[in-house]
């Protein structure tokens, strides 16, 4: 199975500037997730996708892929993953790379990645090749059962319901269905899940459940200091 990963990082970053190559347990952001993929026996190549030329050479320093710098207009704040991974492949299939059965997409936001999740990864999507894709999820610190919308009228409205229940915010935690959120950690997505579905997920969508110790998400300036913390003190440092 010929599997790729490919690490979008534009430079833009608004709450922590520059954070994609911004040092974290001594060495830049990015490069927790590219040494991670290039260790990971069942990836063959490690992709980045970037706008900078700043974030390009810290990549290939790395170890990294960076063919290409990606068009301005695929770098905004608003930029959704997909168009990313069009442009990838569309540049695979110009340049006559062969396109590979599945695409890891690492952001660099997640860099507590461990290589034997990785495999366990593969083996998912090995084992069921209806799947479209593998997408990593951890239990949520809060149920969405008990969380409220607010009407027009000013009344907090129940977000969701369940049959027969007439009151699930009510309820103990352990009486509620299980539910799962989505980090990003990993996705493993199937080639044909892109360019057939144009979709990042498809609709057969395989779960890899991750600790939580290891679901780390940077997205301002204190989760970037308590990963820092929290990948010292539980030594998920590569």
């Amino acid at each position: 199975m010929l599997i790729y990963s490919l690490i979008p990082a534009r430079g833009g970053s608004k709450a922590v500037p520059h954070k994609n190559i911004r040092f974290l347990c001594g060495k830049p952001l990015i490069a927790h997730s590219i040494e991670v993929s290039l260790r990971s026996p069942s990836i063959q190549r490690t992709f980045v996708s970037t706008d900078s030329e700043k974030i390009a050479e810290i990549a290939r320093n790395a170890g990294a892929e960076v063919p290409f710098l990606r068009p301005v207009d695929l770098a905004q704040d608003d930029t959704r993953d997909l168009p990313v991974f069009l442009h990838f492949l569309s540049w695979l299939e110009q340049h006559h790379v062969p396109l590979p059965d599945a695409i890891f997409q690492f952001r660099p936001t997640s860099p507590a990645r461990r290589v034997e999740k990785i495999e366990e990864a593969v083996g998912l999507l090995k084992k069921h090749p209806d799947a479209d894709s593998i997408r990593g999820v951890t239990e949520p610190a809060q149920n969405p059962y008990k969380m409220w919308t607010i009407g027009n009228d000013g009344f907090m409205q129940a977000l969701l319901s369940i049959p027969d229940v007439p009151e699930p915010f009510n309820e103990p935690r352990q009486r509620l269905p299980e539910v799962y959120w989505q980090v990003g950690y990993l996705d493993l997505i199937r080639t044909r899940t892109i360019l057939e579905k144009k979709s990042l997920t498809g609709s057969r969508i395989l779960p890899l459940k991750i600790e939580s110790g290891d679901s780390i998400d940077i997205d301002d300036e204190f989760s970037f200091q308590l990963a820092e913390f929290l990948m010292e003190k539980w030594g998920v440092i590569r």
